[in-house]
């Protein structure tokens, strides 16, 4: 065979190899190897798909916990200032005698309702920000786990949304439920018969070192809030008749005392024992200070404001209805991925089986 012969059996080869090769999509027209990624994604189509609308669910999902957690930071510091305010001075003064405070004082209920939403608030922040931090990384991760992960973030995120939302909901009807608690109004008779039924069954003394800690409180409530008995003294017929101190022992009982020498005007837990007998035991007018009742009533006001109330609670249903727009968000991402790669799935498997 010749040498001319041989040369154009070889060529012949070649380009009927090359024909095969363009058949079955190695090569292009320039003879150079297709990009195998990019026939895959010509293949199928539904691939590029989940790609592109998994990689916009994570750039929905990001500005939506940001924004979360912005009314999250809210109501946790808008649930600190109410927390942190003192209710009412009232609490300080019936503590001395061992009543509790909680049904007189005005936003007694929405204030201990407030320590819980700071509690969730914390909570939404610091789970919704680790969230939010794995869906910003996913979306720098290589394409060939890029797009599961965020399948696997949606579903995640979709427990956590569906996890929070009942608190939340429980939470907010409380803190409405707090704000129209009658406590809210002050029970003034309810206060007058606390404070007549402590005193006529505790007050032993007029000591305020008494080692019985509901009479010495009362002693103590004389002297620091310049006031006297329950109600006004009007004479040697007073609040003290049916006390232990006048009916047991003590120096009322001895008929010594009519009042108490803390009773007495400008006395102190230091000179008390000086209290001139005009005021304790004669009961003159002028010498001793004005009934408690009137003076604790004045203590009930809420050194609060009710914007102070009012943000929490506000703050609160923002937050609310976010975590509503994240269940819906995440549910409705999740279903479409599900469905584009079981469509995917399916196209594969079809392409088997023709195969």
């Amino acid at each position: 065979m010749s040498n001319e012969e041989t040369a154009e059996m070889r060529k012949t080869t070649k380009v009927s190899n090359a024909d095969e090769d363009q058949k079955d999509g190695s090569y292009e027209g320039t003879g150079k190897p297709k990009d195998k990624k990019k026939q895959k994604d010509k293949a199928s189509p539904e691939g590029g798909n989940v790609k592109r609308q998994g990689e916009r669910g994570a750039y929905v999902l990001l500005p939506m916990k940001a924004v979360l957690m912005v009314a999250a930071f809210v109501l946790v510091f808008s649930s600190i200032d109410l927390s942190m305010d003192n209710p009412c001075e009232l609490k300080e003064a019936l503590d001395l005698i061992s009543l509790n405070y909680a049904p007189f004082c005005k936003y007694n209920a929405t204030i201990e309702e407030s320590v819980k939403v700071k509690k969730l608030g914390i909570a939404v922040i610091s789970v919704h920000g680790i969230v939010f931090l794995v869906i910003l990384s996913a979306c720098m991760w290589p394409s060939e786990i890029k797009y599961p992960g965020l399948l696997i973030i949606c579903v995640i995120v979709f427990i956590i949304a569906t996890v929070f939302l009942p608190f939340l909901v429980i939470q907010y009807i409380d803190i409405n439920d707090a704000k129209q608690n009658p406590e809210h109004q002050l029970d003034s008779r309810r206060l007058k018969s606390e404070m007549l039924r402590s005193l006529e069954k505790n007050f032993q003394s007029d000591n305020p070192g008494n080692g019985n800690t509901v009479s010495s409180g009362w002693n103590k409530i004389f002297i620091k809030y310049n006031c006297c008995a329950v109600n006004d003294v009007n004479g040697t017929t007073n609040d003290f008749d049916n006390t232990p101190w006048c009916t047991t022992s003590g120096s009322c009982q001895a008929t010594a005392s009519q009042i108490p020498r803390t009773c007495c005007k400008d006395v102190t837990q230091d000179d008390y024992q000086n209290a001139p007998d005009s005021c304790h035991a004669a009961v003159s007018p002028g010498t001793y200070k004005p009934g408690c009742f009137q003076i604790v009533k004045s203590m009930s006001l809420a050194k609060i404001e009710y914007y102070q109330v009012l943000v929490p609670t506000l703050s609160l249903s923002i937050l609310l209805t976010l975590q509503i727009l994240d269940v819906a968000v995440a549910f409705v991402m999740l279903v479409f991925a599900i469905a584009v790669f079981s469509m995917n799935g399916k196209k594969e498997h079809e392409t088997k089986s023709s195969a």
